[in-house]
């Protein structure tokens, strides 16, 4: 397997379910043994994760590697912090039978404000996994060759997210997406700590960005997300505001590790199309 494309977009949902039932149960059936019509969560917890993405057959046909082998890209010091120990993340949960449309499994999500996301490090390492197997990754088969840890290639920096909505459909869609988002993100986006690493030079570029609605304070989000026969697409024209776009502030950006260039901006960014993540 190559990869196409890998995007890091910030946005996580969670959406954890148990149901054990011996036979279909409506809306109205289920408010009697809840209490409420539907399901309501509340989630008071903070989560630490690792990733690794196994490439079971690597890279044929590049220059300078002669013999190509598994390798495996590694996301570790993940982690998702409430600001406040009573701050909640609301999800409720309803089956409705769509009427012409057809029956769908409903799922709102509220974030509360100042969700702080530990993004990690995006490493590059050896992989005990093969196309026909192999070892899952330990410390012991996911390394970098003769060293202890994966090659560093990008640190993601620290999320800082404001109050944030988004609706998911399973089953049928009468919203048009799986996934839709149409919320402002007080404050946008901050990004602290992003830098990208050159593990052969020994030099790195790094930033704190900014995202936010052009000339504005929030960044508006309008958009959807769906699994399609092509892969994951993720809308990117609902991304900022709907005329003027969005900013992108670097500031204290700095190349190589001497004196930082200064601040820099992108202004009135505008996104069209679709972002398509899929293996290949």
């Amino acid at each position: 397997m190559k990869f196409k494309k890998l995007a890091l977009v910030a946005a996580i949902a969670a959406a954890p379910m148990a149901a054990m039932a011996m036979e279909p149960m409506q809306d109205e059936a289920l408010s009697a043994v809840t209490g409420q019509d539907g399901i309501s969560i509340g989630l008071q917890t903070n989560l630490t994760a690792g990733l690794k993405i196994h490439d079971t057959d690597g890279a044929a046909g590049v220059t300078g590697v002669t013999a190509n082998g598994a390798g495996a890209i590694v996301i570790d010091g993940f982690s998702i912090t409430r600001a406040a120990t009573t701050d909640t993340i609301d999800i409720t949960i309803d089956a409705d039978d769509g009427g012409t449309g057809g029956a769908f499994l409903n799922v709102g999500v509220s974030l509360p404000n100042n969700l702080t996301i530990a993004l990690g490090g995006l490493n590059v390492a050896d992989s005990g996994r093969t196309a026909a197997g192999g070892t899952w990754s330990t410390s012991a088969t996911v390394s970098a060759g003769s060293a202890a840890t994966p090659v560093p290639l990008i640190n993601l920096g620290t999320m800082t997210l404001g109050a944030t909505t988004l609706n998911i459909q399973l089953g049928n869609e009468p919203q048009g997406n799986m996934i839709a988002l149409d919320t402002t993100i007080s404050g946008g986006i901050n990004i602290s700590g992003f830098a990208i690493n050159d593990a052969n030079s020994g030099g790195a570029l790094s930033t704190d960005l900014q995202i936010i609605d052009n000339g504005g304070t929030a960044l508006s989000v309008n958009t959807g997300i769906d699994i399609t026969t092509a892969g994951l697409v993720i809308g990117l024209g609902g991304i900022g505001d709907a005329t003027n776009g969005l900013d992108v502030r670097m500031a204290n950006l700095n190349v190589g590790g001497a004196g930082d260039i200064g601040d820099v901006e992108l202004v009135g960014l505008n996104l069209t199309g679709n972002l398509v993540i899929s293996g290949k």
